[in-house]
């Protein structure tokens, strides 16, 4: 035969212990949520305080970087200077009058019975490396004479043949006989005459800055 327990404690007692028992265990859960909290509190603030000094450490490598590059900029700019200059150099050389190439081309083309006595060359102002016109001007349109040529020949036709193997050449455009007349020397008639002549300008003009006309003469060298 079992025995029944029985509870000898007043049903007041028996509902005050049965709450007591309620708020202990709200108690015990709230403790433990407090803890779980906390514990996620601490992890995430650990992570927080690792992604703080990964970021310290990037900008610091940031601003090392930033004061690399600081240093280089006295490079690069020197960089730019140097392929601006040897851009201008090409200009300079791209635009010069190669002199002794049309002295050359001259006496290839001259014919045989033709005899230069004189020749002068002048660059025009707006064809040097250097012009402060900063324009390509058009063939004779700066009233001046850039090429001229004195000599003499047998026959007026001689001289119209050299005129017309002038113009054979590229540099040389504007081709005009300024005069021709017959004379007689040592016993024969020759044609004395003069050509004038303008050099063709540059498709490109040449870099800027200040200077001077140049002259060359005959065999002279490039400008």
């Amino acid at each position: 035969m079992s025995l029944r327990r029985i509870n000898l404690l007043p049903a007041e007692e028996r509902q005050k212990a049965s709450r007591e028992r309620g708020l202990l265990y709200a108690a015990a859960i709230l403790v433990l949520a407090l803890a779980a909290f906390g514990g996620l509190y601490v992890l995430e603030r650990g992570k927080a305080t690792d992604k703080q000094t990964q970021l310290a450490e990037v900008q610091t490598q940031v601003t090392q970087v930033r004061a690399d590059v600081d240093k280089l900029k006295p490079y690069e700019v020197m960089q730019s200077q140097r392929v601006a200059m040897a851009q201008a150099a090409q200009q300079v050389f791209d635009s010069r009058v190669v002199w002794s190439s049309i002295a050359e081309e001259i006496s290839l083309l001259i014919p045989k019975d033709v005899g230069l006595t004189a020749f002068h060359g002048t660059v025009p102002p707006e064809m040097l490396a250097g012009s402060a016109l900063g324009t390509v001007a058009p063939a004779g349109g700066g009233g001046s004479t850039d090429l001229s040529f004195e000599g003499e020949a047998y026959t007026h036709k001689d001289v119209a043949d050299f005129m017309t193997r002038l113009g054979l050449m590229p540099q040389i455009t504007d081709i005009k006989l300024v005069s021709a007349e017959k004379t007689e020397q040592d016993g024969k008639v020759i044609v004395k005459f003069q050509i004038t002549a303008e050099l063709r300008p540059f498709l490109q003009a040449p870099p800027f800055a200040i200077g001077a006309p140049a002259t060359g003469q005959t065999g002279g060298t490039g400008q």
